[in-house]
């Protein structure tokens, strides 16, 4: 029996759809449009040398906001008609995505110690994220390099950055299943 299902934020999904809509309108700007960007150098008309490599570098940059837009936008609009969870928690047992968010991994409770929250230093970056915590007392086929995740010991700190529902609600869920599944072995 499912109890509960975690997704990635819609929210945050069409904010960055969004970034990556403007960045395709700022592509087209710079390219042909000149609506806010300096057209390239011309002397009554005609492009000169110096607008010429305007024009060049214009393309380039133009190129690169096409392709991170077109990427953001493409990926954004997959993920929002593609809803895939990120866990999925289970009367006996969470389902993780750790090997991508097209494989998942079926653990029973009997193989967890767990289910916490907690805060980790995120080394890409100045502040700390949230993490939900899975203490394994056999990891057996989770794999070792994980997807949106690493281990540190026995535990597998998965990033919970944009989750719905919030992390600390998916650990309350889980502990009650945790829970209740000993309570029917005792």
């Amino acid at each position: 029996m499912e109890r509960l299902r975690v997704d990635r934020s819609p929210i945050r999904l069409l904010l960055m759809g969004l970034v990556g809509l403007v960045l395709l309108v700022a592509a087209a700007d710079i390219v042909w449009g000149h609506w806010l960007s300096t057209p390239p150098h011309n002397n009554a008309g005609v492009i000169t040398e110096l607008g010429r490599a305007q024009q060049r570098a214009d393309f380039v940059w133009g190129a690169v906001f096409a392709i991170g837009g077109g990427a953001l936008f493409g990926t954004a609009v997959v993920m929002l008609l593609r809803r895939r969870p990120v866990l999925v928690v289970y009367g006996d047992g969470l389902e993780l995505f750790v090997r991508g968010p097209d494989h998942s991994d079926f653990v029973i409770w009997d193989r967890l110690r767990a289910v916490r929250s907690g805060r980790d230093d995120d080394p890409e970056a100045s502040r700390s994220r949230d993490v939900l915590i899975i203490d394994v007392t056999e990891p057996g086929e989770l794999p070792a390099d994980p997807w949106g995740a690493e281990w540190v010991g026995d535990s597998l700190h998965i990033d919970a950055g944009g989750w719905q529902p919030d992390v600390t609600e998916v650990v309350v869920h889980a502990q009650l299943a945790l829970t209740e599944h000993r309570r029917d072995l005792a």
